[in-house]
C-alpha cells in the first residue's frame, strides 16, 4: 500500500525536465510514444541501437514532432518501419520521416484495404522501394534479445488460425482498424503488444481481440488500441492481457471521444497478473494503483470521454532491462514498475487460437445446439479438444470434440429447458502441452427477464455477451426516448429490460404489444441491455436477432414507490412516484434534454427529460406532483451502484397535483 501511494503523489507533484535519452544503452530496451497530437507513433530503440517506428501520426507529424525527436536523440538511421494499418492518423507522417531518415523496410498489411486517398498515397510512394507486407508469425530481431512478433494482420494470426474480418457490407464495418498488425515486443521477461486500431467488438465491429488475445498472453505494457476508443479493449481482451500499464495516443482537441469512459474505466478495473482486485476510484479521475494508463496529452471534454489517465503531457517513455522497467516523461517522475513475472523469457511457440460458436444461436427449448470450434496451431499438432458445459452452474459435463478438418472439431449440447443458462468452455491442447481455453454461453428458449439481471458485487451484469429470447410487453416505443436508435423498454411478470438496436429506428415496437425479442446482454452506464444489433452482417445472412409482434400485452400497471425504493431491483420497469417536487433544475426550453432533481421526503433522484418525449417546453411544476417512468441509470464508473435516473415517456407521465 505504501508503495502505491508514493507512486500516486510522485505523479501529481512531481516536475522534472530531461531530455531522454535515446542512444544505445546496453541491456536496456526503450519505447517512446512520441507526443504526436491525434493519432500513433511509437519508436522502439534496442539495446544494441536498431531502431523500428510503429505508425508515424497524422500528416505534418513526421516533420513537426517525430524528426525531430529522433534528430535531438542523435539517431541517424531507421532501420525499420511499421504501418499498422492505412488510417490517415497512423501514416500521415510515414513519408516525411520517410523522406529524412530511409528506413531499411517498410511493412504494411498488404494492398487488402488499401483505398486511394492522398495519406494512403504519400504512404506507398515513399516506402515503395522498401515495401514488404508483414506476416503473421514472422519475427523481427530488434538486436540484444528484443524481438517484434506479428501475431495477427488481416486477421490471420500467428497459430495459423484467422478471424474473417472481410465481407461485412453493413455500417458498423470498420475493416483496415480489424486488419491491423498486431506486434508483440518481448525482451527477457518483458513484454508489451500494440495493435494498432485492431477492434474488439465495440460498436458492432469485428471481435479480432478475444481470439489474438489466447496468443499474447499476459502483458506488461499494453498500447490501448484505437486511442482508448470503445470499439476495442473489450473484458475478454483485457483479462487475458492483465496489463499494469496502459498507454494511449490521443489529442486534446480531438472530437472522437478518445479515451472513451467505457475502455479506460474497464482497463483499470481488470486484476492484473498478481491478483488483487482493484478497488474501483468510482470517479473521472487516475487511480491511485495499478492498472495505470498514461496518455501523451489531457482528454477533451465531454461526458463519454475518460479523465482517469495520467497525463505526460509529453513523449512518454517506457524503459526496461528485461526485468523491471520505468515508465517517465519530461514532465513525470521515472516510475518504476517490477516485472510481473507471468511470462518468462523470449517466447517463440503460441498456444494454439480456438474461435468458437454454437448453432442456432438462439436455440428453442426443444434444439439441441452444434458447437463449432475452429482451433489452430503453428505446430500443425492439437493433441486434444474437449467440450465441457454447465447448466444453470451445474454438474460440467465433459465430452471429446470430432474433428472434421485440420482446424475444424464440432460437438454437441442436448436441447435445454425454457430458461436454462447454458455454460460451456473448449480446451484445446497443442503437440508442446499449451492450453487455450474459449469459452462462451446462452439462455435456452425463452427466458424470464429477471433471469437475466444478474450482476457481480460491481453491478457488472454476468452474462454479458449471451444471446437470450424473452416475451414481454412494450413500456416505451420506439421513437419515444430516441430519434437515431431503436431505444424501447420491455416488461414481463419479473423484470423489464432495455432493448436497444444501434444507428437503426426500424425496430416495431409500439405502447402494449406484446413482444418475442431475440438479442444479446450487453451494459451502458450501467443499464443492462438486450442489443438486438445484427451481430452477422454478412450477406446473404439474415440476422438472427429481432423482435416479433405475438399480439396485444396490455397496459402495465406502474410499480408504486418511494425514491428511497428506486434501487437495481426495478431498473427497467415503469414505476411511480407520489408526492414529489423539483429541488433544483426546470424542464428544458423545446428540442432540448435536461436534468432535474426531485425528491420525495424519502430521498432525491434525477428526472430525466429527453427530447423526443414532448415534455420539453412545458412549465416547470411548482408544487408536488407525481411521476411516472422508467428507472434507468447513468453510472459512468464501476461499480454501478448510483445515478439512478425516472425517465418520463411523455407529458402525460407528470401529474400535477
Amino acid at each position: 500500500m505504501k508503495t502505491r501511494v508514493f507512486i500516486g503523489c510522485l505523479v501529481v507533484s512531481c516536475v522534472a525536465w530531461f531530455m531522454p535519452l535515446v542512444h544505445p544503452q546496453a541491456g536496456l530496451l526503450r519505447i517512446y510514444f512520441i507526443d504526436i497530437g491525434q493519432g500513433h507513433a511509437a519508436l522502439v530503440v534496442s539495446p544494441t541501437g536498431k531502431t523500428m517506428l510503429i505508425d508515424g501520426g497524422p500528416d505534418g507529424a513526421g516533420t513537426s514532432a517525430i524528426i525531430p525527436f529522433m534528430e535531438s536523440a542523435g539517431l541517424t538511421r531507421l532501420d525499420v518501419m511499421v504501418a499498422t494499418h492505412y488510417d490517415a492518423d497512423h501514416i500521415g507522417g510515414l513519408d516525411e520521416v520517410a523522406a529524412r531518415f530511409a528506413p531499411g523496410i517498410a511493412y504494411d498489411s498488404g494492398d487488402l484495404t488499401v483505398t486511394s486517398n492522398p495519406a494512403i498515397t504519400a504512404y506507398l510512394n515513399a516506402a515503395r522501394p522498401v515495401r514488404a507486407t508483414m506476416r503473421a508469425g514472422q519475427v523481427i530481431d530488434l538486436g540484444g534479445g528484443a524481438t517484434a512478433t506479428c501475431l495477427v494482420v488481416n486477421g490471420q494470426l500467428a497459430s495459423g488460425g484467422r478471424v474473417g474480418i472481410f465481407g461485412r457490407t453493413d455500417q458498423f464495418d470498420q475493416r483496415d482498424n480489424s486488419a491491423s498488425i498486431g506486434l508483440l515486443i518481448q525482451y527477457g521477461d518483458f513484454d508489451f503488444f500494440v495493435a494498432g486500431d485492431l477492434t474488439g467488438g465495440g460498436n458492432n465491429t469485428t471481435d479480432v481481440e478475444s481470439t489474438v488475445a489466447q496468443l499474447v498472453g499476459d502483458v506488461d505494457v499494453l498500447q490501448l488500441s484505437h486511442h482508448g476508443s470503445n470499439t476495442s479493449s473489450n473484458p475478454t481482451f483485457l483479462a487475458a492481457l492483465k496489463a499494469e500499464v496502459g498507454i494511449v495516443q490521443a489529442g486534446r482537441t480531438n472530437t472522437f471521444g478518445h479515451p472513451s469512459v467505457e475502455a479506460l474505466d474497464l482497463f483499470i478495473n481488470t486484476t492484473p497478473t498478481s491478483g488483487q482486485r482493484p478497488t474501483p476510484p468510482d470517479a473521472d479521475a487516475p487511480a491511485n494503483r495499478p492498472p495505470f494508463v498514461f496518455q501523451n496529452q489531457q482528454s477533451p471534454s465531454g461526458s463519454s470521454v475518460s479523465h482517469q489517465g495520467i497525463v505526460a503531457r509529453g513523449t512518454i517513455t517506457v524503459e526496461t532491462n528485461g526485468n523491471g522497467y520505468i515508465v517517465t516523461s519530461a514532465r513525470l517522475p521515472r516510475i518504476p514498475f517490477a516485472e510481473d513475472g507471468a511470462e518468462a523469457g523470449l517466447r517463440t511457440d503460441f498456444p494454439p487460437s480456438v474461435i468458437v460458436t454454437h448453432l442456432p444461436l438462439l436455440p428453442r427449448s426443444d434444439e439441441r445446439v452444434i458447437i463449432q470450434a475452429q482451433i489452430a496451431d503453428n505446430s500443425g499438432v492439437i493433441d486434444s479438444a474437449t467440450l465441457t458445459y454447465s447448466i444453470n452452474d451445474g454438474e460440467r459435463t465433459t465430452v471429446e470434440l470430432s474433428r472434421v478438418s485440420n482446424t475444424d472439431f464440432i460437438g454437441t449440447i442436448p436441447a435445454q429447458p425454457d430458461g436454462a443458462r447454458v455454460q460451456y468452455e473448449v480446451r484445446a491442447r497443442d503437440g508442446a502441452g499449451q492450453i487455450t481455453v474459449a469459452r462462451g454461453g446462452y439462455f435456452a428458449g425463452t427466458t424470464p427477464i429477471a433471469a437475466l439481471r444478474v450482476n457481480d458485487d460491481w453491478g457488472v451484469p454476468q452474462f454479458l455477451g449471451f444471446p437470450a429470447r424473452i416475451v414481454g410487453t412494450v413500456t416505451v416505443s420506439n421513437g419515444t426516448f430516441s430519434s437515431s436508435n431503436s431505444d424501447i423498454y420491455v416488461q414481463d411478470a419479473t423484470a423489464g429490460i432495455n432493448v436497444f438496436r444501434l444507428r437503426s429506428t426500424n425496430l416495431q415496437a409500439v405502447l402494449g404489444d406484446l413482444l418475442s425479442v431475440t438479442g444479446r446482454l450487453s451494459v451502458f452506464n450501467g443499464v443492462l441491455m438486450l442489443d438486438v444489433t445484427n451481430p452477422l452482417p454478412n450477406a446473404p445472412f439474415p440476422s438472427p436477432f429481432g423482435a416479433s409482434r405475438l399480439g396485444v400485452g396490455g397496459s402495465v400497471t406502474p410499480l408504486v414507490r418511494t425514491i428511497a425504493q428506486l434501487d437495481e431491483t426495478v431498473e427497467g420497469m415503469l414505476v411511480r412516484v407520489d408526492n414529489v417536487r423539483v429541488i433544483d433544475g426546470s424542464i428544458p426550453s423545446s428540442n432540448n434534454n435536461g436534468n432535474l432533481l426531485i425528491g420525495d421526503g424519502t430521498g432525491e433522484v434525477t428526472l430525466r427529460i429527453l427530447r423526443e418525449t414532448g415534455i420539453p417546453g412545458m412549465t416547470t411544476p411548482s408544487g408536488r406532483f407525481s411521476v411516472v417512468g422508467i428507472l434507468s441509470q447513468f453510472d459512468r464508473f464501476r461499480p454501478f451502484d448510483s445515478g439512478y435516473q425516472l425517465l418520463p415517456r411523455s407529458r402525460a407521465d407528470l401529474i400535477l397535483q
